[in-house]
């Protein structure tokens, strides 16, 4: 009597979840870019997500979302990434950079791409640049005045 019920009971969560879209906007909010994302692109539902996922894991789905190639969204690129990052890390990294010290600063300036030889010079530039950095208000503009400041370290 159980196990009817435990199948029952999951086979109509399957409908439920194929009849409802898995509650998922879009395939690429489910499963990310790649080949199979940019094929299925417009279609919704938990079969369509299915088809994405295998599509992009049997092609060059690591190398997509590496470089944001194929369907990828703007946060899937570095510049997305480090975007990301200096919003999570905002106020850790307000403290690190006026210090001049730092793992997330470490992390942050490697992100950026500065060679290793580099970093301590950088992450100076940054401390130096602190205020004009900080009292930016928004992520991007955060992410542009450091860029400005980095683009001499960047080889």
């Amino acid at each position: 009597m159980k196990k009817t019920f435990s199948k029952i009971a999951f086979a109509l969560s399957l409908i439920v979840m194929v009849s409802s879209n898995a509650n998922a906007s879009s395939t690429q909010d489910s499963v990310g870019c790649g080949i199979g994302t940019a094929i299925f692109q417009s279609s919704n539902g938990l079969i369509w997500s299915l088809l994405a996922m295998t599509t992009n894991t049997t092609t060059f789905n690591t190398v997509s979302m590496t470089f944001g190639l194929i369907n990828c969204p703007s946060s899937a690129s570095l510049r997305g990434r480090i975007a990301s990052f200096i919003d999570f890390n905002k106020p850790v990294l307000a403290v690190e950079v006026a210090q001049g010290k730092g793992d997330h600063l470490e992390a942050l300036v490697e992100m950026f791409g500065v060679k290793e030889a580099n970093r301590a010079a950088a992450i100076m530039a940054l401390k130096t640049n602190q205020v004009a950095i900080f009292s930016r208000r928004s992520t991007e503009a955060i992410q542009d005045e450091m860029d400005k400041t980095l683009q001499v370290f960047v080889s």
